[in-house]
């Protein structure tokens, strides 16, 4: 659906408002149950009022419900960006090469050529072939061909176009970007991983989180400086980028406010990437807004930086008087976490899947744990049962999907 001139849905808003209130009471009132995937659809829950629930509506929603018109057989991957729920988002990379978009639109991140809300899945102009997608505060991006795509807010260059402060509805390509094989989007900057290896930003640097050595912004993409030659997997925060080198190794950089690096410092921010202690072997890594997690190849999870929500699975305050709930600045063990098959990061809450099931933790103010409360929980819920091996979480809002 489509915001009419001054942001207001009329008679369409109202019906869409009404029907998604009551989806949201049923989920309140089923609090405690877990919902069974009845079909093949892509899951969603938590915050919807931007519509990036993809149901049709603007409602929150406590337990999980499908997108409208994706099945999880024709999705690869989806990336949800927003930097906070009122302007979240999402974008999905179908296994047909082609990019659906939905939600917040106010800078043209749904790359569809306007800048109306959608509360469903919509096209993005003119992308095929794509191989990979990366939604970050309010700007997109997309590899086809080796070549990156990009579209949305431009206020920092972070589209990387050479010029700043204009925004895109439409995707336009990075021109200095060739043989690109990852990308990934934080609230205000963007990252490319090259075939040689080389990890590559443009966009704020304000926190560092360009990894440049200084704090300027970037119009055109700059190499992250430091990093060992094989680097082999990229991953985004709202300021922090994160590395991960064939060898298992992981380094960080931007801000480190509460702890995003994980080297143990104090220090507000790092310019250029430094070493995560104490991790090797592994194999995954996934950034939320202010914390990351991290798997090994033995299927063990790590997690650092901000834990004010029981990120980290640390024990309960309230059942253990002695536990509290610092950042980490250093990663943890998560074993609550071993064996889990796929991770997602948000922004004070985090998502895994188990063979079976989707599980959630930590706020849920906006019902993004999807166990049909608005309790935030210290340790795992099960959101969701059936086949689903993906999981994702808006950068900084609280919207939940599983597919």
């Amino acid at each position: 659906m489509r915001k009419t001139t001054g942001g207001r849905w009329g008679a369409t808003r109202a019906a869409l408002v009404s029907a998604a209130a009551l989806a949201a009471l049923a989920g309140s009132a089923a609090a405690g149950q877990v919902q069974a995937a009845s079909g093949p659809e892509v899951m969603s829950w938590g915050a919807g009022g931007a519509g990036q629930l993809g149901d049709a509506g603007i409602a929150d929603r406590w337990s999980p419900g499908p997108v409208t018109g994706l099945n999880r057989g024709q999705v690869r991957e989806i990336s949800a960006g927003g930097t906070g729920s009122a302007n979240s988002f999402a974008v999905a990379q179908l296994e047909d090469g082609s990019v659906r978009a939905w939600g917040h639109d106010s800078a043209g991140q749904l790359g569809n050529g306007t800048r109306h809300d959608r509360a469903t899945p919509d096209a993005v102009n003119g992308l095929r072939d794509v191989g990979d997608v990366a939604a970050g505060g309010a700007h997109a991006l997309a590899i086809s061909k080796g070549r990156v795509w990009a579209w949305g807010e431009n206020g920092d260059g972070q589209l990387g176009v050479n010029r700043s402060g204009d925004d895109s509805t439409i995707p336009v390509r990075v021109p200095s970007v060739f043989m690109a094989r990852q990308v990934a989007a934080g609230c205000d900057f963007s990252l490319a991983l090259m075939e040689d290896g080389t990890v590559w930003a443009w966009g704020s640097g304000a926190r560092g989180q360009l990894g440049t050595g200084d704090r300027a912004s970037q119009d055109v993409p700059q190499e992250v400086k430091g990093l060992p030659a094989n680097i082999a997997e990229i991953t985004a925060g709202c300021h922090h980028g994160v590395a991960r080198a064939e060898g298992g190794e992981v380094w960080a950089w931007g801000d480190n406010l509460k702890g995003q690096l994980g080297d143990g410092t104090a220090k507000s921010s790092s310019t250029v990437p430094v070493k995560t202690r104490w991790l090797k072997d592994i194999r995954r890594i996934t950034a939320g807004g202010d914390h990351t997690l991290a798997m090994r190849n033995d299927d063990t999870v790590y997690g650092w930086g901000s834990n004010r929500y029981g990120q980290f699975l640390e024990p309960d305050a309230a059942s253990e008087p002695d536990a509290v709930r610092t950042n980490r600045s250093t990663p943890v063990a998560i074993d609550a976490l071993d064996g889990a098959r796929d991770l997602a990061a948000g922004r004070d809450h985090n998502l895994a899947v188990f063979d079976g099931k989707v599980v959630a933790w930590g706020a849920n103010g906006e019902g993004q744990l999807g166990n049909g409360t608005s309790v935030s929980r210290f340790a795992p819920v099960t959101a969701v049962r059936g086949d689903y091996h993906h999981v994702a979480a808006s950068l900084a809002g609280n919207t939940s999907y599983a597919y």
